[in-house]
């Protein structure tokens, strides 16, 4: 083995955002691999950024409509078509979304590379990093496929019970395959031994935040919302559609006067623009501020005096501690959560928030205020020693560790460097 061995990560969105896709690729840089993610182009073109010593190359991956609209309208129809074709044609299996034309895109990519490991993030990515593996077989050329379980497929909501069979038959085939198989947390880990039908317990590599690349924010949350330091403003950062219940905290604004609520997300998202209209009337308390780089988002999100995490209950709420909730810790926030398992059993351990019900407006103003009555009561439990629970710095020695067993391969680590996407170039 050399002394840089290489990977490369298939993840089938604009990676950008996907914040464990970059702590991968950026950790195992800094230890000495030499790694590639190819990730889907947000635009007609393609272009190709780095991240510490890891490069990203956003490649036609996906079908992409210059219209938003466009693409709205067509997502749709393919939607009606899936539930129609699992109604009528029960039998017929589908197929894979964008399989065909991320291999014929991936597979030349990869026999130039040569990577000595293929990571697959998600059930998406998965199938093709299978493609992938075969294809360099075929020119004599060995790979280790590493699967990192994002979520658990029967628990995704969004798939209909055809396509969700198809990617749960090829998780279990590729499972036996793999490896190594990654999962994000222990209640995860539980349902994937069964679900793929594996004996050995997947590695545990949580989506925990960074800490020692961490870096300061250039914007300021408070002075961004307007407001001064002694209002009380409550935080939601990340995705939001309807199962994120950022409705129930919004409806609960009404009734709680003087408290603000922002929310970090993407300010053209529908659901965002949806809750903005419906709640115009507390349009002074209800922010919305855009993403900020994911280096700087701890600190940015230590101006708030409340995290929240409203969500509702689904099978994949229930078994996960998100990436938000570490982040919330190390920005020393209290936490608000709504009665998923895993993360009311750990706020409840730790002592630092409340636990609402789920989708209850009325549950939520009660804790709500019971927080903001000493805020400080519950953050002076993030001690240096439960913070260090929670650090991707962790995560990552054992995420080290598993690709240099997976490849036999003992590289020598590299100066680190920032945690900072360079500008894209276009290609």
């Amino acid at each position: 083995m050399n002394q840089k061995p290489s990977a490369l990560h298939i993840v089938l969105n604009g990676v950008v955002e996907d914040s464990r896709v970059l702590k991968c690729a950026w950790s195992l840089g800094n230890a000495g691999w030499d790694v590639i993610v190819v990730g889907a182009s947000p635009a007609t073109h393609q272009d190709s950024f780095e991240i510490g010593y890891a490069r990203i190359d956003r490649l036609p991956l996906k079908p992409v409509f210059s219209q938003a609209l466009v693409a709205k309208v067509l997502r749709r129809l393919r939607r009606w078509k899936r539930r129609l074709e699992a109604k009528v044609l029960p039998e017929r299996m589908p197929g894979i979304p964008n399989f065909k034309r991320a291999k014929e895109v991936i597979i030349p990519f990869a026999l130039d590379f040569k990577p000595d490991v293929i990571h697959a993030h998600d059930y998406t990515a998965l199938p093709i990093a299978g493609a992938v593996r075969d294809a360099l077989a075929k020119v004599g050329h060995s790979v280790a496929l590493i699967y990192d379980a994002h979520e658990y497929v029967p628990g995704v909501s969004h798939l209909t019970k055809p396509l969700a069979e198809i990617y749960s038959r090829e998780e279990r085939r590729l499972a036996q395959q793999s490896a190594a198989i990654l999962s994000v947390s222990e209640g995860m880990s539980d349902l994937l031994i069964a679900h793929l039908g594996i004996t050995s317990r997947p590695d545990l590599v949580a989506n925990d935040p960074l800490v020692e690349g961490a870096m300061p924010s250039a914007r300021n949350l408070r002075s961004d919302c307007g407001i001064g330091p002694d209002i009380p403003l409550m935080v939601y950062s990340g995705a939001v559609a309807p199962q994120r219940g950022i409705q129930t905290a919004a409806e609960a604004l009404r009734s709680l006067p003087g408290v603000h609520l922002v929310v970090i997300a993407n300010p053209a998202n529908a659901t965002v623009l949806a809750l903005k209209d419906k709640y115009s009337d507390v349009a002074d308390r209800f922010h919305v501020q855009p993403y900020v780089p994911n280096s700087e988002l701890v600190s940015y999100l230590s101006g708030a005096t409340i995290g929240l995490i409203p969500i509702v209950h689904r099978q994949n709420h229930e078994i996960s501690l998100i990436t938000k909730f570490g982040e919330y810790m190390q920005a020393k926030l209290p936490i608000l959560v709504s009665d998923v398992k895993t993360m009311s059993e750990e706020v409840r351990r730790l002592g630092n928030g409340e636990v609402f019900i789920a989708e209850n407006v009325e549950d939520f103003i009660r804790a709500a205020q019971l927080m903001l009555k000493n805020p400080r009561q519950y953050s002076q439990v993030y001690s240096p020693e439960i913070l260090g629970e929670r650090t991707w710095e962790k995560q990552a020695e054992g995420l080290i560790k598993i690709y240099n067993r997976v490849a036999g391969a003992a590289p020598t680590a590299r100066r680190h460097k920032g945690f900072a996407l360079t500008e894209p170039v276009r290609r």
